[in-house]
């Protein structure tokens, strides 16, 4: 039988732990906002495990990262507690860096207490650090790493656990229990330089395939929390100075170590697009030295997030240096909204003016996100939103300034302005404590799992206008021959039956207290559906797993073949 040993495993878990085997609660299209390439089960683990893994390997402590969430949805017949029993370390990590995880990370570290009772189980994260004091407290977790940067502090914890050591004291920024009791090492750690300070390695992604339906696509991450304060934001710098207790908010990675990231491509760049993440809190040199690396590294494309209308000359180097794309986030077509959600950077007339001048200046194409949740929001609002985006449609001709709108789902982050203030800007919030949100993440129905509504739009309002609006916006898409019929009529298709589903639930719930069988089998056939490929709003089509870089690459066939199916067996260890 097949065994990984290594010192750390990082462990991806899936949003719900047991996903597949539920059909008392609907994994409902849009409940992810179907923003980017991913299912409701979040199998995307946050790009710093590169950083850490890199970190522990340059220190000869080897790091894995195990994709769970992404191995289940892959294969459906996987036996995780038998795959569990067959990685051994001392030191097994998880992530709760988005709220989405909060339920399946701890059912996760449960299953490998059981499997593996002596190793260390460790929590890092911005969800992580927040909830630290309740964290630390579940029975599952003997260990969690606050901060932004958690390099050394992973690097000396696992290091004094490779050597029989488990006094921590000397280890900074821990929660940790002992003897029953929790224990805190101060939060001293906070880099005010060289975030991250290592060059991630992409080197295990070059040999992916490319195929029509699955294009190499890296992220690059240049930075840490923000200069901007977008109320609804957990990486802002009202979260980042409530959560990281710093003043400084933006914390910039060694230039150099971004560029040599780009190298690692080698030759695949010709095949790769890089989402090219918080670019906006670039200054104009680093930027330029990064648009400089693209195109000499010969990077397909590039998609960067703007806060603000680029100016005409680096449009021009990112014309110059790739198939370029620009990202803009006004969140509404309001000014009034757009600026309480901590946009409102310029207007959509200023806008209009500006991406002429952008596709004169060699972008491929504007993609314009509005988003649904935000203060003074109603549900008309929302939908002259979809009426400007035909606007913008008719005039553009679609694809060149392409506009699309999501819900906030599921969760408005801990530690943001409109979670900690929410009176002061017209938001009720639902679930404050961690266990909290950890139930809403199990409930039937998706409206029920947002901890916040605002004094516009209720929970249940926020639920139906979004189906409404992007319904309404296919449609448009369809019409101009943005969109192919097909694609469309497929969407509309499932939001309809999402629709169909979401009301038989709550009225089955509301009259009996319970699901019929009838309506769980239903539900299950719907599950199973939608969780058998990824999709997101840009491109509306089913996507097959594999070839994204988040899916795994650690556990190799033969391992997974014996681990799966009826037959699936689990490694020996002591109770």
């Amino acid at each position: 039988m097949h065994e990984l040993k290594s010192d750390m495993f990082l462990l991806h878990a899936p949003s719900v732990f047991d996903f597949r085997e539920r059909d008392d609660l609907l994994f409902a299209y849009l409940s992810d906002s179907d923003s980017v390439n991913v299912t409701s089960v979040y199998e995307m683990y946050p790009i710093g495990w590169f950083s850490i893994k890199q970190h522990l390997a340059e220190h000869d402590v080897q790091c894995d990262i195990v994709n769970v969430a992404s191995l289940m949805l892959m294969h459906p017949e996987l036996d995780v507690e038998a795959l569990i029993g067959r990685l051994e370390a001392p030191v097994f990590g998880f992530d709760l860096h988005w709220m989405t995880q909060c339920y399946g990370a701890i059912e996760l570290a449960k299953l490998v207490k059981r499997v593996h009772p002596d190793a260390l189980t460790v929590f890092g994260g911005i969800s992580a650090t927040y909830y630290a004091e309740e964290l630390v407290r579940y029975d599952a977790v003997d260990v969690v790493v606050r901060g932004y940067d958690t390099l050394e502090p992973v690097r000396l914890l696992t290091e004094k656990v490779l050597r029989g050591d488990r006094d921590f004291r000397s280890v900074p920024n821990l929660l940790h229990t002992c003897g029953g009791e929790v224990e805190s090492t101060g939060f001293d750690h906070k880099p005010q330089t060289n975030y991250n300070n290592v060059a991630n390695s992409w080197s295990y992604y070059k040999k992916t395939p490319v195929t029509p339906l699955s294009s190499k696509l890296i992220m690059t991450l240049p930075n840490t929390g923000c200069a901007h304060d977008c109320g609804w934001c957990g990486g802002s710098r009202f979260a980042y100075r409530n959560i990281m207790d710093v003043r400084k908010t933006l914390v910039q990675k060694d230039n150099d170590l971004i560029v040599e990231e780009l190298r690692t491509m080698g030759e695949a760049a010709r095949h790769t697009s890089i989402y090219a993440l918080q670019c906006y809190s670039e200054n104009k040199t680093r930027m330029h030295t990064y648009l400089d690396a693209v195109h000499d590294f010969g990077y397909r494309s590039v998609y960067f997030e703007q806060f603000n209308l680029t100016p005409d000359d680096t449009l021009k180097k990112m014309g110059e240096s790739t198939d370029a794309y620009v990202l803009l986030s006004p969140e509404s077509h309001d000014p009034r909204i757009s600026k309480a959600a901590g946009r409102g950077t310029f207007t959509m007339e200023e806008m209009e003016r500006w991406i002429p001048r952008a596709l004169d200046a060699g972008i491929k194409g504007v993609m314009v996100w509005f988003f649904i949740g935000m203060p003074y929001q109603d549900r008309q609002s929302v939908m002259d939103t979809v009426a400007y985006s035909e606007r913008l449609i008719r005039k553009f001709d679609g694809w060149p300034a392409l506009p699309l709108i999501c819900p906030m789902v599921p969760f408005l982050d801990p530690g943001c302005r409109f979670f900690e203030e929410p009176d002061k800007h017209g938001y009720r919030i639902f679930h404050r404590t961690l266990e909290e949100h950890r139930q809403a993440m199990i409930e039937p129905i998706w409206y029920r799992r947002l901890n916040y509504e605002t004094q516009w739009l209720s929970r249940r309002d926020l639920q139906d206008v979004s189906y409404e609006a992007i319904a309404r916006l296919v449609s448009i898409k369809g019409e101009y021959g943005v969109l192919r019929s097909e694609f469309c009529e497929a969407v509309l298709e499932t939001i309809d039956q999402t629709r169909r589903l979401l009301g038989e639930m709550e009225r089955a719930l509301t009259l009996d207290g319970e699901l019929p069988a009838s309506l769980r089998d239903e539900m299950r056939a719907y599950n199973r559906k939608i969780l058998a490929y990824s999709s997101d709003q840009i491109l509306p089509m089913p996507r097959p797993f594999g070839g994204r870089w988040f899916d795994d690459v650690t556990v190799p066939a033969e391992l997974i073949s014996e681990v799966s199916g009826p037959n699936a067996r689990a490694v020996s260890h002591p109770a």
